[in-house]
């Protein structure tokens, strides 16, 4: 009898231990993302961690990789290594990454009652159907910012009117240009011959032999090619740069005078989505809709706008940005985003003829 006591209390707090391991298991979770650089800074993940701890009684960890070209966003879907990635709207149904193949969709679609932050979306984001499938959202907007045309004060004392600035021989070495998104550099080329938004994500429409000696020059008059992100300590050396918007924002921190620009031509602008990949499932997906809520909230939309030096893509941000920066990045204007070219999925036509653009100008700065 003694022994059959002694055995019932060894199973009783084998069991007890046990629940206790699986309680612990089931309260820890990791969250894997591959973003840009600045969309996961610590800040934004301590506050996501605390949410999560208070609300769901979860201690959640949270790894950030950060990307430097479209195919890391795709890869890391297709291969399941990050639960919430942020690429731009058009790279889901580029032809050559396609995240929606038949038998093989790449992201889930949201529950956008756990991401009530979504209904002050401005209607222009809410109207945009990159990440809509069959009635579904399968990502929301986060953010929008242009190619931009960025200029020194220090050198530059006129506030550049065109895209041919980048043309002018003074300039000559002076000046950084986007290299692994290539793209942007045709349509500022072609936006600078005369060639209007309609005719920009099409090569049908574009005279190559007239675009190909100007792209040429424009590259191997630039001081240098960035990846990514153009380099805030270069800064100081140069006269005018091409950016997102985060390096002039990060150059004028480190003491530079630097302003953004707005050619007469027009320009093209993106947009950043917050996609759940398909290896989300279950309270992981649901923890991910809750940091793209988070992230349109008007505090981190608000950080859109200080820390990234672009436009948010909600209309409650309120004070949270001075008068000042609501006119800069076009906070909660509505009208602004019609006036730009969105970037656009285009044929395979298209980007096989602006890679190997590309690639003829890039060889001649060797």
């Amino acid at each position: 009898m003694k022994r059959f006591f002694l055995l019932s209390i060894g199973i009783f707090i084998t069991v007890a231990l046990w629940g206790i391991n699986v309680s612990q298991a089931a309260h820890q979770e990791t969250i894997r993302i591959t973003c840009w650089e600045g969309y996961a800074d610590k800040a934004f993940i301590d506050d996501f961690k605390h949410m999560v701890k208070e609300k769901y009684k979860i201690d959640v960890e949270v790894k950030p990789s950060y990307a430097t070209g479209q195919e890391d966003f795709y890869n890391a879907a297709k291969n399941g290594t990050a639960d919430l990635i942020s690429p731009p709207a058009d790279l889901a149904k580029t032809p050559r990454f396609d995240f929606f193949k038949n038998g093989s969709v790449l992201l889930t679609p949201l529950n956008m009652k756990s991401i009530p932050n979504a209904s002050h979306m401005l209607p222009f984001f809410k109207a945009d159907k990159s990440l809509k499938m069959k009635g579904k959202r399968f990502g929301l907007p986060y953010n929008c910012g242009p190619y931009g045309l960025a200029y020194n004060t220090d050198a530059v004392k006129a506030t550049p009117a065109s895209w041919n600035i980048f043309w002018d021989p003074q300039y000559t070495g002076k000046y950084t240009i986007n290299n692994n998104f290539h793209k942007v550099n045709i349509w500022i080329t072609a936006l600078a011959l005369g060639y209007k938004y309609e005719d920009l994500f099409n090569i049908d429409r574009l005279d190559r032999n007239k675009i190909q000696p100007r792209l040429n020059e424009l590259v191997m008059g630039a001081k240098s090619l960035w990846d990514g992100e153009a380099n805030p300590d270069e800064f100081p050396q140069l006269s005018l740069a091409t950016t997102w918007g985060f390096a002039v924002v990060k150059a004028n921190m480190k003491g530079g005078n630097w302003k953004l620009a707005t050619p007469k031509e027009g320009g093209s602008a993106w947009i950043d989505y917050w996609c759940i990949t398909h290896a989300a499932k279950g309270i992981k997906k649901k923890l991910c809709e809750e940091w793209i809520n988070l992230q349109l909230s008007p505090k981190y939309q608000a950080a859109v706008v200080k820390q990234q030096g672009v436009s948010p893509v909600i209309n409650n941000v309120g004070d949270l940005v001075t008068a000042e920066e609501k006119v800069l990045f076009n906070v909660g204007n509505n009208d602004y985003f019609k006036t730009v070219a969105i970037w656009q999925v285009m044929s395979e036509k298209t980007e096989k003829a602006f890679g190997e653009m590309w690639e003829e100008a890039k060889k001649l700065r060797k």
